[in-house]
């Protein structure tokens, strides 16, 4: 392996459009992937299932080289396991043949049998995700998630875990070696200057149960009704139009439509906007395991409050960076909210401390380092011998 570039196929999602990225998952494979392709030492690939493509098809971004193969037609907790997706990517991982393949799509939860030499980084678990979003039959889809999780995990032998939250959750379902890596930021939200607007609080995310925006929209009513001065930026789109309704509806009920904007989704360029911007970052998820939203607030200097549930309490520290609330307590958020809202030299600290924290742990370089060492254990290590059936 020293005497060539090891060559890297990562399998995720990844835009169509460079630089615009929809979602956590794809964010952090273009940040992961530049900082990789800036090594030297590998090869990069870059492997999709899309919808929407018809016939495999090959680009080059840079040293990058991206392949797009057609998407699934089944549901995707049958397709993983036996459907045409798994077959379609399966052929064409094995045809690359590649050093490592680094799934960080679903699909790679059913590979850890497929006889490539693999590590499979974890950024969720749909059967937690599914019933704090109030989805559609989130029950009985949940524990077909959570079968499906526990067959997949018990059978890889490389694994990375993004938090200490994920690491928990991934122990008792697998014999795997975990490596603990957190999701890499963009170099450029380092860079972003700070030009504060006094009382801008901005969310950013889905707009849906799952994240909270009607909890954001009432806690900051609710700061308001304190003695706060602010307004409130909410960006990102819609899962239900019903849910956004009710968001809207409650803005109204309030009074505070020259108060609350809905920007949608914002490009790389404009959320750094966004950022600089900011006073406070507001996420009071019911669910999430390591949100792009905080490393990237902190990367900016912003203080962020965050739930105190699942990974956040692993990236934001009580006091210290931002402040960690229980979601459905929109007094205790109202609190903090006027705490910051009010206190420019406690803003400043917590602005200092969140982007020394985030260099430490979210530069895309030190994301990448620890990768490459992860590659290089996975290359020596060899493919993972087949399961019976496994190929088809």
């Amino acid at each position: 392996m020293n005497n060539h570039k090891l060559k890297v196929a990562l399998f995720s999602r990844y835009p169509q459009q460079s630089g615009r990225p929809r979602g956590g998952v794809e964010s952090v494979t273009t940040v992961l992937v530049a900082a990789l392709a800036a090594m030297e030492e590998l090869d990069v690939h870059v492997v999709t299932l899309e919808k929407g493509v018809r016939q495999p098809c090959v680009e080059h971004e840079g040293s990058i080289t991206i392949h797009r193969l057609p998407g699934r037609r089944w549901p995707l907790v049958a397709d993983i396991w036996a459907g045409p997706g798994r077959r379609r990517l399966l052929r064409y991982l094995r045809g690359l043949q590649c050093d490592v393949v680094h799934a960080h799509e679903t699909h790679g939860l059913a590979l850890g049998n497929s006889g490539l030499p693999i590590v499979f980084t974890v950024h969720g678990f749909n059967s937690a995700n599914l019933p704090a979003s109030d989805a559609p039959r989130a029950g009985l889809r949940s524990r077909l998630w959570r079968l499906s999780e526990q067959r997949g995990l018990a059978r890889h032998r490389h694994i990375i875990s993004i938090s200490p939250y994920v690491r928990g959750m991934i122990e008792p379902l697998t014999t795997a070696e975990i490596f603990d890596i957190e999701n890499p930021v963009e170099e450029e939200f380092f860079a972003i200057g700070r030009a504060e607007e006094p009382g801008r609080v901005l969310c950013v995310g889905w707009i849906d149960e799952r994240k909270n925006t009607l909890g954001s929209v009432e806690s900051f009513a609710r700061a308001l009704r304190r003695g706060a001065q602010g307004t409130l930026a909410i960006a990102g789109e819609p899962k239900q139009a019903t849910y956004m309704q009710r968001v809207r509806e409650l803005v109204a009920s309030h009074g505070l439509e020259d108060r609350v904007t809905f920007l949608g989704h914002l490009n790389r360029q404009r959320l750094r906007q966004e950022l600089a911007r900011a006073a406070v970052m507001l996420l009071p998820s019911r669910q999430e395991n390591a949100p792009m939203a905080i490393g990237e607030a902190m990367a900016a200097g912003v203080p962020v409050i965050a739930s105190n549930r699942c990974g956040m309490p692993y990236m934001v520290i009580e006091g210290q960076t931002g402040y960690l609330i229980e979601p459905d307590d929109c007094d205790q958020i109202a609190d903090r909210l006027c705490r910051l809202l009010g206190d420019a030299a406690l803003r400043r600290d917590f602005s200092l401390a969140a982007r020394q924290h985030a260099r430490e742990h979210f530069h895309p370089q030190q994301v990448a380092r620890k990768t490459l060492e992860v590659y290089r254990r996975v290359a020596a290590a060899g493919a993972v011998p087949s399961l019976q059936g496994a190929g088809t």
